[in-house]
């Protein structure tokens, strides 16, 4: 979400989320020494832990 004008408020980063996947986006896991994870806040989609 660029637009400004999209929200009324300040989104918190649960309705960023929900915005992203309501759209389509689907998280891109990172290969790490630990094996893929998503990174960021998005790491709780799939229940994952978040590596920040």
């Amino acid at each position: 979400m660029t637009a400004v004008a999209v929200w009324d408020h300040r989104p918190t980063p649960q309705e960023l989320l929900d915005a992203r996947l309501a759209a389509g986006w689907v998280p891109t896991p990172t290969g790490t020494r630990s094996g893929a994870q998503v990174l960021g806040f998005a790491g709780c989609v799939l229940g994952g832990r978040r590596a920040v």
